[in-house]
């Protein structure tokens, strides 16, 4: 019997609802848990691709998707691309091979033939697989497009998927996108959604609960999960991207991109996230575009077009003042084509025969032709003089998709060398190249900001130590992360017809990888904290599964460190319960010569305090005062205890070393931190304010404060 995968379809109530970023965070999560998985989208529109291994052609969202279950991308995970020529027509690319351009009408009528090779490249996933992730396009409540459907419920079908219907609520009517989406469906249709998505939510998601009680009072339908707007920076497909609308200059180096009409491939740029000081911004207007470090003319699907936009709205004029006065200028793909002196498309390539003046900034000539070339390639920076010698020698790699073909005038220099091949040009302050994907190469990155620093005289950082592909793997795994964390997926388990395992993990990397997914949160949520603070909050994190402490946790003027100091010095803890007791790790305090007193449960203890009409909390921490040793008191429950440390500390009757205040509750709790809070400048402290705290949270920051000694050595 042949392997026969189960599948899972995201379709969403209309474009960029966040389908192909849930269907990637849904490939990473079923990776993860064991499951041999593949992406798989019928059809694709956008001018963003990648070439695989074999030379061919598909959609970047898929091959991202690819990555995230562990898998080379292939053209079986997206049999159909098309790429927009005009606002009427695109370039189909089926299989990953170019069959021509066709006009939207031509298309529409012909896009049934296509069927067979995408149940074969279905069928052919599915037997190598355990379950497909199936994205959908736009919206399958588009009832002129219903008829012929490959790529929404008619893939469904096909591939007898169980949906998720995606709403965006960032862009508002999330209700009536849902509802309406679901009612303009036939009955079958609507019986194949199996659940609904509110995605991009911003804000406290309880506020949401009638609503999601009314949804399914009017369609019948379950919100499975309520996504927040989710910060994670992975590559992006298409024109859509909320990349391209960003504008802002940063602090530093600024780097300006052309956002041309049909920009294709802006991927390029994404590696520049690992780089500190950078700031990637999209230039629309010639009065968008200032005085950045670089400027940096992309890819374009229509090269020629493009350009002559350029021209009609001043940005070209812009560019080539900036040149005059030494600005790096860079080119990749179609902008290298466009800063040449000539393009020539004799074969109507781009719709129709002319030729056109480029920029003039390289002595370049390109002529177009009908064969694509696609392919992946690696190599290094030829000897270069000029702006750009400091990238002389350096390797860069991955590939090339045009068509078109430029040659440089005799004696012009290459820019790079990719295997065996010369590639570009460079002249003075402007530079060209075929090469795709050139800055994911980190030297080459490194290496291109390092530069620009220098001209503007500026201290180079050298930013995240990790490659762009271990970059995007982090990413990934947070978006994992904030996916599982909100999703109902033990029920989207059983939609697929899957056990959801238990996640194998050996019992000594069970905490390595629980501080790692509380390191990609905090990413997330854009959170960073102090160094000094870092291993206790997250410590405590780990212990309670409670973002809030990042807020919450007060820490006295280099509390951390006064505290360590003590405890390395013999300092003994004191407790208001037993659990913190046992939870204190004895033998790492014993390195030290400390040990670990709670008083409250002593039989005798009792019977004080009922002989002077006072509370266990006092005689508990006069018993401590009376020890005579450096004292660190670590209060978890009894906000009594931290009322009668300060009220022998206002009578001079104890000095402690310093004081861990985080007894949890209703009464007196809050009064009784503040008041702690009072003699931070005469002790050290750390603080949970509010009612939150407890025994555990005692015991991991004292946990904490030891870890980090042994960790300093």
């Amino acid at each position: 019997m042949k392997r026969r995968a189960k599948a899972i379809m995201i379709q969403g109530t209309m474009s960029n609802t966040g389908k192909s970023l849930i269907a990637a965070g849904l490939c990473r999560i079923l990776w993860q848990d064991g499951y041999e998985t593949a992406p798989f989208k019928s059809q694709n529109m956008a001018l963003n691709s990648f070439i695989t291994t074999e030379g061919l052609e598909m959609g970047r969202a898929q091959a991202v998707q690819a990555l995230a279950c562990g898998k080379e991308p292939s053209v079986l995970m997206n049999p159909i691309l098309l790429k927009p020529v005009t606002d009427m027509g695109s370039q189909v690319i089926v299989m990953g091979e170019v069959q021509g351009n066709q006009k939207a009408m031509e298309y529409f009528r012909h896009k049934k033939e296509y069927l067979p090779e995408i149940r074969k490249a279905y069928d052919d996933l599915a037997e190598q697989n355990d379950v497909i992730v199936i994205e959908g396009a736009g919206s399958p409540a588009e009832i002129n497009l219903k008829q012929d459907d490959i790529v929404n419920m008619g893939m469904a079908e096909l591939a007898d998927a169980p949906v998720l219907l995606v709403g965006d609520i960032d862009r508002g009517g999330v209700f009536a996108q849902l509802i309406g989406t679901v009612q303009l469906l036939e009955k079958e249709e609507q019986d194949r959604i199996k659940g609904l998505l509110i995605n991009k939510f911003r804000g406290d998601a309880s506020l949401l609960t009638p609503g999601l009680k009314q949804i399914y009072d009017k369609c019948g339908k379950e919100v499975l999960g309520v996504i927040p707007y989710m910060d994670v920076d992975i590559e992006d497909e298409d024109s859509l991207s909320e990349k391209l609308w960003q504008r802002e200059k940063g602090e530093k180096i600024d780097i300006a991109v052309i956002h041309v009409g049909k920009l294709s491939n802006f991927t390029d740029f994404q590696a520049f996230a690992v780089e500190e000081d950078v700031t990637v911004r999209y230039v629309e207007k010639r009065e968008e575009l200032g005085n950045p470090d670089v400027v940096i003319l992309p890819g374009s699907k229509n090269t020629i077009s493009d350009l002559l936009a350029l021209r009609e709205n001043g940005i070209e004029a812009a560019i080539l003042r900036l040149s005059e006065k030494g600005t790096l200028i860079f080119g990749i793909c179609g902008g290298y084509q466009m800063l040449g002196r000539t393009i020539t498309d004799s074969s109507g390539t781009e719709g129709e025969k002319r030729t056109c003046r480029g920029m003039g900034l390289l002595p370049v000539h390109t002529a177009f032709a009908r064969e694509k070339t696609r392919t992946r390639t690696e190599g290094i920076c030829s000897i270069l003089s000029g702006e750009f010698s400091d990238l002389s020698q350096k390797k860069v790699k991955g590939y090339e998709i045009h068509m078109g073909e430029s040659v440089r005038e005799e004696g012009a220099e290459p820019f790079l060398i990719l295997q065996g091949k010369e590639d570009g040009c460079v002249c003075r302050n402007v530079a060209g190249t075929y090469l795709h994907g050139i800055f994911d190469e980190k030297a080459f990155c490194s290496t291109f900001v390092r530069m620009l620093c220098e001209r503007k005289k500026l201290p180079y950082r050298e930013g995240k130590k990790e490659t762009y592909e271990q970059y995007r793997e982090r990413q990934l795994d947070i978006l994992a992360d904030t996916l599982r964390s909100c999703l109902d997926m033990r029920r989207i388990y059983e939609i697929i017809g899957l056990k959801q395992p238990l996640r194998e993990v050996v019992p000594a990397q069970i905490e390595k990888e629980s501080f790692a997914i509380i390191g990609r949160e905090l990413e997330h949520r854009g959170i960073c904290l102090p160094a000094e603070e870092e291993m206790v909050t997250k410590r405590v994190i780990h212990t309670t599964a409670d973002f809030d402490y990042v807020k919450n946790l007060y820490y006295s003027e280099g509390a951390v460190e006064k505290l360590r100091k003590a405890l390395r010095e013999g300092a003994c803890i004191v407790t208001d319960t037993q659990m913190a007791k046992a939870g204190i790790n004895k033998k790492t305090l014993g390195k030290y010569g400390g040990g670990v007193y709670c008083f409250m449960s002593d039989e005798d203890v009792a019977k004080e305090a009922k002989e002077r009409g006072c509370t266990r909390a006092f005689v508990s921490m006069e018993r401590a005062a009376a020890l005579g040793k450096p004292l660190i008191f670590a209060i978890g429950n009894a906000p009594t205890a931290l009322v009668s440390l300060y009220e022998l500390m206002e009578k001079k009757c104890v000095e402690p070393a310093g004081i861990i205040g985080v007894p949890v509750g209703f009464v007196n709790v809050v009064e009784a931190k503040e008041l702690i809070l009072e003699k931070k400048e005469e002790v050290p402290c750390i603080v949970a304010r509010g009612r939150k705290g407890g025994s555990n949270v005692a015991a991991a920051i004292c946990n904490a404060l030891l870890y980090g000694i042994q960790e300093k050595g």
